[in-house]
């Protein structure tokens, strides 16, 4: 899938996939089995001269979307407002938005298990949980030497958060957090290869936490299959999606497709995963 513009976001929905491209207030829905373009969305609440002014800087709009099945719903991170915009699935109506605390500007949104909204913001170490209607559910702190802001953050089974973080010196970092314990350090998940993690997805595996992780740059870039945290020499041996340049990623767990933005396209990789077991996973 190609475009005019690079992408910035996606995310699905059912047998629908939403697109959102640099500098665009336009979303994209595409089918999922022809892939062909059905109708397009327009994200509200913001001024043409504002969006001159994005377009002109070079920066995204939209800098990150998620969904929620129980809600139909899309979430949209507006980092230059700092606000999360809820929409409506089907008619791209917005229904609430919510200003994040301190001015902070939202980098990366996700979904909980129990449908409530994760938002990782690039100038704050401090992960945000809310309710679908923005009222806030807990804040977790995520210690790590160095660390001055977040990019992306997804909620395990297990209930800890798998965390980007981007350093003092602008590296992005992987670690793995737990809620209500502010006194334990985030534990790395290692690089291969001397790359820089991206995005991550949550994977639902019988055996464990797993997530997608999209690692850019150094020798091995690509989305790996990790295993959080690491329980034996076995994880070195999970697969690895070889793109080029991966960014957003997104896991449609029902239908076994991963979906990986790669050097602004977005790539479709059908996974076969044999009973929810990451032991047995291959590509198609």
């Amino acid at each position: 899938m190609a475009g005019e513009r690079p992408v910035c976001a996606l995310t699905t929905l059912d047998d629908e996939l939403y697109v959102a491209t640099c500098g665009s207030l336009v979303v994209d829905v595409f089918d999922v089995v022809t892939f062909r373009l059905g109708r397009r969305l327009t994200v509200p609440g913001v001024h043409r001269s504002l969006l001159l002014d994005v377009v002109s800087s070079g920066f995204s709009y939209v800098t990150d979307m998620t969904s929620c099945r129980r809600h139909r719903c899309l979430y949209a991170a507006d980092g230059c407002a700092g606000v999360v915009r809820r929409l409506d699935a089907a008619s791209g109506r917005q229904v609430t938005e919510w200003t994040v605390e301190g001015g902070a500007r939202p980098a990366g949104l996700s979904v909980t298990g129990a449908f409530n909204v994760v938002v990782a913001c690039s100038d704050s170490v401090l992960e945000r949980v809310y309710t679908p209607l923005g009222c806030p559910v807990c804040v977790v702190d995520v210690h790590r030497p160095a660390l001055v802001g977040l990019t992306h953050a997804v909620q395990l089974d297990c209930g800890s958060f798998a965390v980007i973080g981007v350093t003092e010196t602008t590296d992005r970092v992987a670690c793995v957090c737990r809620a209500n314990d502010d006194a334990d350090s985030a534990q790395l998940i290692d690089s291969r290869g001397g790359g820089f993690a991206t995005h991550v997805a949550s994977v639902r595996c019988t055996a464990g936490s797993h997530v997608w992780l999209a690692e850019r740059g150094g020798t091995s870039p690509g989305v790996r299959l990790v295993q959080v945290p690491a329980a034996s020499q076995r994880s070195a041996d999970l697969p690895t999606v070889p793109v080029r340049q991966p960014d957003k990623i997104c896991w449609d767990q029902s239908a076994r497709r991963l979906y990986v933005v790669d050097d602004g396209h977005v790539k479709v990789f059908r996974i076969r995963m044999k009973r929810d077991s990451c032991s047995d996973i291959a590509f198609m």
